[in-house]
C-alpha cells in the first residue's frame, strides 16, 4: 500500500468527482476496445446522479442490520496530496443468477497516471479484503487481468457480453484467500 493514497468511504459531496473520473477511467480503458461512440455518450452528469444514489444507498445500507453474507462496499481512492479522487471500487452481492461465489467484485477503476502506485491493491483491500469473490472484466484488458491473477482470481471459463456494447468479457474467480503476492 502507498501512502499517497486513502481509500474512505464516498460521501454525498463525492459523487461529481467519482462521475468525472469514472468516466475518463473508461475512455482511457476502453479507448479502441469499445465502440467509440459509446464512450463518447458517457454523460459525467448522468453519472453524477447515479453516483448519489449509490452513496445514499449504501449509506442507508450500513445503518440497518443485515444477514447478508455480503454487504456492498464502495470506496473511493483520494490523492492526498491533491484531494483529487483517482479511482473506485465496489465489492457486493453477485448479481448473477448462478455465481460462483456470494460477492462480486462490481468494479475497480483507476485513472491510468496513477496505474503502478499500488492503489489498486489498496481498493482491493478495503473493499474485497480475502474473501472470495468473482468478476466480469473485458477479455482484451489484460493489464486488469493480470492484477486480479496476481489476487488470487483465475479464469473459470464464463464468458458474456458487455450488457450496452458487444464487448465481450470473461468471468475470473478467487475461491478463497486473497492470494496476493
Amino acid at each position: 500500500m502507498t501512502g499517497e493514497y486513502v481509500a474512505r468511504p464516498p460521501v454525498a459531496e463525492d459523487a461529481p468527482a467519482i462521475a468525472a473520473t469514472h468516466v475518463r477511467v473508461w475512455r482511457e480503458a476502453y479507448a479502441g476496445v469499445m465502440p467509440q461512440d459509446y464512450l463518447d455518450g458517457m454523460d459525467v452528469e448522468k453519472s453524477v446522479a447515479k453516483w448519489r444514489l449509490i452513496i445514499a444507498d449504501e449509506s442507508a445500507a450500513a445503518t440497518r442490520k443485515r444477514s447478508d453474507p455480503v454487504v456492498k462496499v464502495t470506496r473511493i481512492a483520494e490523492h492526498i496530496a491533491t484531494g483529487d479522487v483517482i479511482g473506485f471500487a465496489t465489492f457486493a452481492p453477485a448479481r448473477d443468477e448462478d455465481p460462483p461465489t456470494p460477492g462480486e467484485l462490481w468494479a475497480i477503476n483507476i485513472l491510468a497516471a496513477h496505474h503502478g502506485s499500488g492503489v489498486a491493491d489498496q481498493l482491493m483491500a478495503a473493499t474485497v479484503g480475502d474473501r472470495p469473490a468473482y468478476l466480469w472484466v473485458v477479455e482484451q484488458n489484460l493489464r486488469a487481468q493480470a492484477f486480479y491473477r496476481r489476487h488470487g482470481f483465475g479464469v473459470d471459463g464464463g464468458t458474456s457480453v458487455h450488457e450496452v456494447t458487444p464487448t465481450r468479457e470473461i468471468r475470473m474467480v478467487r475461491r478463497s484467500g486473497s492470494g496476493a503476492q
